[in-house]
């Protein structure tokens, strides 16, 4: 129980940081956890991953409404507003934004619980049937094609990562994979910073981090219980969108909350803390990642061998819970601690950030280095192979980056990719032949 509680209590640290510094991959935590320490079991794993991105949102907003720098993708939303207001509503902002995420990643983590406690397996079998299962996955990859609105790109995607991703299907005939002989031994973390982080890194906008005056969080009386609700709502629902569930979810929260600048502002913060963690949901429900993040608990679980939706109804180390009860219950502690600290040495986490900020080349190359050693490391390629491999999906990244096209199609249907071609040929069986 010690363990999982100071993991947890890591996880709040790698969270805390990963939003106040905003070009730190949020899932450099897990991966370096998992890697170094892969005999934990999936419950620890679970509590640390949820800490951490939670926690990255929350702290994000201090990020922007502080320096100008954006602490997640979804502060890009008003972060134009942030010119027209006083220094004493920024200060306002700080506190109703952050009671704001506190009280959607509450509700948030209760619809979890919820969710996974009725709507399961054991009481609606149906969710693993064949065609459900073709259809929710069919719909995913939709969802991506109509939400990017470049059909052609994300269709293209699709196929390239559904050509590279089966490993185990013997359905396939052997043609296929005599295609993927150049590229096999690729790892889910080259993917990723190939395809995301490292294009993410160097083509990003380089802002500079403003430290007006003297910063802290002041309560408003004024503010809206009903305006976070109806955000958190909205967050809730969006974050069960396959792609970028948060920054949707900020969108139409932002949107949705009249002319106020202040109240959109609080809104859009809101919805995206609760977006972020019921994106869990599809997976700890029926192993299907929706997000980055997702997509990377999803590579961790398939690499341990476990079937995350059996693990969570597993008894947890804390005696009487089981693990989905323990993680619940420590995340709501964590959401709880991150709005302390959120509220609280606000005026040094801005000096902080405007102190560290322009050492972040320096970080960023060390961590990306770091985490490309520890890859290879544990990787079988040799040390040219990686490297070739990873220059090419790195090039990818940075096509997809300067075309404006997210690369969540392609790791999607890369990682999936038994599932995926497992699912149309049983369908296939089922209906055609």
């Amino acid at each position: 129980m010690i363990e999982l509680l100071l993991l947890a209590l890591a996880g709040v640290g790698v969270g805390v940081l990963t939003g106040l510094l905003p070009a730190l991959p949020v899932f450099t935590g897990p991966f370096l956890l998992f890697y170094f320490y892969n005999d934990f079991p999936l419950e620890h794993l679970i509590t640390f991953w949820l800490a951490v991105v939670s926690g990255s949102q929350f702290f994000g907003s201090i990020a922007v409404i502080t320096t100008k720098i954006p602490g997640e993708e979804s502060s890009l939303v008003y972060i134009r507003d942030l010119d027209n207001l006083t220094h004493e509503v920024k200060n306002s902002l700080l506190h109703s934004t952050a009671y704001g995420s506190w009280i959607a990643g509450t509700l948030s983590t209760l619809f979890v619980w919820f969710c996974i406690e009725y709507i399961n397996i054991a009481n609606m079998p149906w969710l693993m049937g064949i065609p459900f299962q073709a259809s929710l996955y069919t719909l995913a990859m939709l969802s991506f094609v109509f939400l990017d609105k470049r059909w052609w790109w994300t269709i293209g995607l699709v196929l390239l990562g559904i050509m590279l991703g089966p490993k185990q299907n013997y359905a396939i005939p052997d043609t296929w994979f005599n295609l993927q002989y150049y590229t096999q031994g690729y790892t889910f973390y080259m993917l990723a910073l190939g395809a995301v982080v490292l294009p993410d890194v160097f083509m990003s906008t380089d802002r500079r981090a403003v430290l007006d005056d003297h910063y802290e969080a002041i309560k408003d009386k004024t503010y809206s219980f009903y305006l976070a609700i109806k955000s958190a709502v909205i967050g809730s629902i969006a974050g069960l969108i396959p792609g970028p569930s948060s920054s949707l979810a900020a969108i139409a929260a932002y949107k949705t909350a009249g002319k106020d600048v202040k109240k959109k502002i609080i809104a859009a913060e809101t919805a995206n803390n609760s977006s972020v963690i019921t994106c869990s949901i599809p997976l700890m429900l029926l192993a299907l990642p929706i997000n980055f993040n997702a997509l990377l608990m999803s590579n961790i679980v398939d690499m341990k061998g476990m079937t995350i939706f059996d693990e969570i109804y597993e008894p947890s180390v804390i005696e009487g819970l089981r693990v989905v009860d323990a993680s619940m219950l420590i995340l709501l502690l964590c959401l709880g601690l991150y709005y302390i600290l959120s509220t609280h040495l606000i005026d040094w986490y801005a000096k902080f950030i405007v102190a560290i900020h322009h050492k972040m080349k320096i970080i960023l190359a060390v961590l990306l280095g770091s985490l490309i050693i520890v890859d290879l490391w544990a990787s079988e390629l040799t040390i040219l192979m990686y490297f070739i491999l990873l220059g090419l999906f790195t090039l990818l990244g940075f096509i997809l980056k300067y075309k404006n096209v997210s690369p969540l199609p392609f790791l999607f249907a890369t990682i999936l990719g038994d599932k995926l071609v497992w699912l149309y040929i049983q369908t296939y069986n089922i209906y055609f032949y």
